[in-house]
């Protein structure tokens, strides 16, 4: 009988996180000024955010004073998001995060960041 190919194991989220710099796509982000806050919580709990300014991302360890946008999920979602698995829409409906800040920069985030597998490529 065969064996299931091999599933790639998922990225850490401190490698997702020290990886994307490398996996921002500044044509998505053309024109965005905004500091985008992430709280993850769970066993992985981080909170870090990303300064996107001038075409360039900058990633920040701990709270920022007053960000554009906050985001707050599990690790595990955030991984999930990243991924490709659920889309940032989905795990909202199924509350499995919450934001706050301007919705068009909610439904935009996704375009800014390459999946992991494509970074690598790029």
């Amino acid at each position: 009988m065969d064996q299931p190919a091999k599933q790639m194991q998922d990225p850490t989220i401190q490698q997702i996180i020290d990886a994307m710099p490398e996996r921002f796509d500044p044509h998505a982000a053309d024109g965005v000024d905004a500091v985008l806050q992430f709280n993850l919580t769970g066993e992985e709990a981080r909170n870090f955010y990303a300064i996107i300014k001038d075409g360039a991302c900058t990633l920040k360890i701990g709270q920022h004073g007053s960000p554009t946008m906050s985001m707050k999920m599990s690790a595990q979602t955030y991984v999930d998001m990243v991924m490709g698995r659920i889309t940032g829409q989905e795990a909202f409906f199924r509350r499995k995060l919450t934001y706050r800040g301007p919705i068009n920069l909610a439904i935009r985030i996704h375009r800014f960041f390459r999946p992991p597998e494509t970074a690598a490529s790029a």
